[in-house]
């Protein structure tokens, strides 16, 4: 096995020798492709005078508060990280892995109804500040704290420790445990591995609207996988134990308690939990509506709304969504941002609710019984998210993607009328309102011309600010976008700095192909990575084939009970139809990267497509869909129990055998998302086939946040490609092997 595995500086020989410059890679390694040093999470403040934003240095990962005045545009840093309060307990650690999250510091924070205090959350710390930033921090006692969260009247703060639901009254710290039992196989107040990893919901502690209860979840893991990862580098270390459900194993089993912040006994709602088991939304609203839930079966065919009695735990179906395939979650809250759904009217009389009719996503208003009101998005401005709701001007502020590329805002008018755009230059748009209903927000547009902007807005649309940014800006990709074949698949094409015309160049395809991630949309700074590959020599190309969102509903089921055929023939087909088109493309010198399920079809790709794809680079692939977990795996391909089949034509291990390319495969040795044992057993089968390969063994978890070995992953994918695909002749074209059947 030892000639299979090549260590990081035996791939990076071919780069040459080291220069002094800092190179492409590592610029955008150490700054994040520009984003450090950019205001995040930024929110305005209730009485509409002031945002408070999030933002770290232009080359550090620590989080500061700021505080930024629309009248004179100052600035006020109101805390910053202690510098030794950085070391995450290995809970807060896998928290942050489920919400992407690689910052540090002040990761969270939170402003009281009333505008006068924020609670700021800092590696299980936390601390009261006032927004005037006149008083020093005021700690809350303890530590370990996870998923804190500020009741309504900003009185307490609900969080939990050592899987413990505990409520701190903040004017003088007094702390009342409100729950016992839990353990290896118990966990109280947080959300599970399934809740947290696919169906964007971060929570498991809910305030209700008067502060006086709480509803929380309980999670029995007894019969869940235990899976453990050691770390290689510290052998004396125990291993980190997760309980990982994998495809056709057990979940989690969920109940939700209702408990006074008090303490006292808990009463249990008493929701189908057995027939619906994934708990994918709660909306506690302000207001007349009831206590509300979002529920789906195993299978994500099904999905129930159901209304919740507090005093009782009854709960009542609302509205039932069904498709035979699989249904996505509604987009908007979770960890998604906007405004969660279904969205209560104040006066309880209705609730705004999205579903896919007709193909696309539409925003729907419904009687308080659950029956249709009417629609209120169109046809050509379909629903995206919900920003704002002003029930007393009777309007609605939605994001919508009429043209797949962009998105923008949308105002809507909750009694009829047409659609009033208030935010929509090209590019993307992300809102976020002020609580109060003023119509103040933030919006933080990542624009066609490249360039990342957080505006400040008035209800209207016009631009009252900027905030202030002191990252180190990438330059801006060039980027051609277009459509291809006779599907019109959403295209884009990189060429290389001095790009010659009449030369033509060897082809990088880099790649998701995969549910829930679209690659192609007009905000080339997300393309930063891609360019500086590109200007190593290569046309890079990326394109969105049959599997991929945003192009509504039968577009993206028709990779059902099959994740790579279609995938693979519209990738395939894309990138010949680009080469016919752009005579720069040299077609005899194709290769493809990808990470994660874009690690997964890159194997695939290299493997099942050796006729146009003569080297791959496939980094974190899932390899067997058996071992990835139950509530990804299972809506696409049922459990492969149900459909042997479906896994074993999706499988890597199918094909491992007719390897006839080069292929570098990557992953982090500790990753909890996609474990290593994916690539283990490719390398296994690859070995047991007598087909060379090469591996790149990483230190590190899925996201590879450490700069210095994420720019050498660049720069050890940007040399095998160079070295298989740079000057070389074309190898004679190998005959692909047959699907499976």
């Amino acid at each position: 096995m030892l000639r299979h595995v090549l260590c990081l500086s035996t791939l990076l020989l071919g780069i040459g020798p080291a220069v002094a410059a800092e190179t492409c890679f590592e610029r955008l390694a150490a700054t994040r492709d520009g984003m450090l040093g950019v205001p995040t999470r930024a929110e305005p403040t209730p009485d509409g005078r002031s945002v408070l934003f999030l933002r770290s240095g232009p080359r550090d990962t620590a989080l500061r508060l700021y505080r930024f005045d629309l009248q004179g545009n100052a600035v006020t840093e109101l805390a910053r990280p202690d510098p030794g309060a950085e070391h995450p307990s290995v809970e807060e650690k896998a928290r942050r892995e489920r919400a992407r999250m690689t910052l540090s510091g002040i990761t969270d924070y939170a402003i009281s109804r009333d505008g006068r205090m924020v609670l700021v959350s800092e590696a299980g710390r936390l601390s009261r500040i006032g927004l005037d930033g006149s008083a020093a921090p005021a700690p809350v006692p303890g530590d370990g704290w996870i998923g804190p969260r500020l009741s309504p009247d900003g009185q307490y703060v609900a969080a939990v420790r050592n899987d413990e639901l505990h409520v701190v009254r903040l004017v003088d710290g007094q702390d009342r445990q409100l729950t016992t039992g839990a353990g290896d196989t118990l966990t109280h107040g947080v959300a599970e591995f399934a809740a947290a990893e696919e169906l964007e919901r971060a929570d498991g502690t809910w305030w209700s609207p008067d502060s006086r209860t709480l509803l929380y979840e309980a999670a029995d893991l007894s019969g869940v996988e235990r899976h453990f990862i050691a770390d290689p580098e510290h052998p004396s270390v125990q291993p980190v134990s997760f309980r990982y459900p994998r495809a056709g194993t057990a979940n989690a089993r969920l109940r939700l308690g209702l408990v006074s912040r008090d303490g006292g006994d808990t009463r249990w709602v008493d929701w189908d939990s057995g027939m619906f088991p994934y708990l994918a939304r709660v909306v506690w609203p302000d207001g007349k509506g009831p206590l509300t839930l979002v529920v789906l079966n195993r299978a994500q065919t099904a999905e129930r709304v159901l209304a919740v009695d507090p005093a009782t735990g009854h709960a009542t179906t609302l509205l039932t969504e069904t498709d035979p395939a699989w249904l996505d979650l509604t987009p908007g809250g979770g960890t998604a941002g906007g405004r969660a759904l279904p969205f209560w009217l104040p006066d309880g009389s209705g609730f705004l609710w999205a579903a896919e009719r007709n193909d696309r996503w539409a925003l729907e208003l419904h009687h308080a019984d659950g029956s249709l009101d009417r629609t209120l998005t169109t046809p050509s401005v379909p629903y995206l998210s919900l920003a704002d709701v002003d029930a007393a001007a009777g309007t609605v502020t939605i994001g919508s993607d009429p043209d797949r590329l962009g998105s923008a805002l949308y105002r809507i008018p909750l009694h009829g009328g047409a659609p009033m755009p208030i935010a929509a230059e090209p590019g993307l748009h992300a809102a976020q309102f002020s609580p109060d209903g003023h119509g103040m927000f933030t919006d933080t547009f990542d624009g066609a011309d490249g360039h990342l902007r957080v505006l400040v807005r008035d209800k209207d649309g016009h631009v009252l600010a900027t905030l202030p940014s002191v990252a180190e800006a990438p330059a801006v990709p060039r980027v051609t976008y277009t459509a291809v074949g006779p599907m019109n698949m959403d295209a884009m094409v990189i060429r290389p700095a001095g790009f010659a015309a009449g030369r033509r160049y060897p082809v990088v395809l880099s790649v998701y192909a995969g549910p829930t991630v679209k690659m192609v949309e007009r905000a080339p700074r997300r393309a930063v990575e891609d360019q500086c590959l590109a200007d190593q020599g290569f046309v890079v190309v990326s394109l969105d084939g049959r599997g991929t969102p945003g192009r509504g509903r039968n577009w993206e089921r028709a990779t059902k009970h099959d994740l790579i055929d279609l995938p693979l023939q519209d990738q395939a087909d894309g990138v010949k139809a680009l080469g016919s088109r752009y005579p720069e493309m040299d077609l005899g010198r194709v290769g493809v990267t990808g990470w994660s399920f874009g690690g997964y079809f890159t194997a695939m790709a290299t493997i099942r497509r050796p006729d146009l794809f003569k080297v791959g680079v496939a980094g974190a692939p899932v390899v067997d869909f058996a071992d990835y977990d139950t509530a990804y795996t299972e809506r696409y391909l049922g459990t492969p129990q149900e459909d042997p089949d479906g896994y074993a034509k999706s499988n890597v291990l199918t094909y491992a055998a007719s390897l006839s390319r080069p292929l570098l495969l990557m992953h982090g040795l500790t990753d909890d998302n996609v474990y290593f044992e994916n690539t283990v057993k490719l390398t296994q089968a690859l070995i047991a086939a007598g087909k060379p390969y090469q591996l790149l063994l990483l230190p590190g978890t899925h996201l590879l946040p450490d700069p210095l070995i994420r720019a050498r992953v660049s720069e050890a994918r940007a040399a095998f490609l160079e070295k298989a695909l740079q000057g070389a002749v074309p190898q004679a074209d190998a005959k692909a092997p047959a699907p499976h059947s």
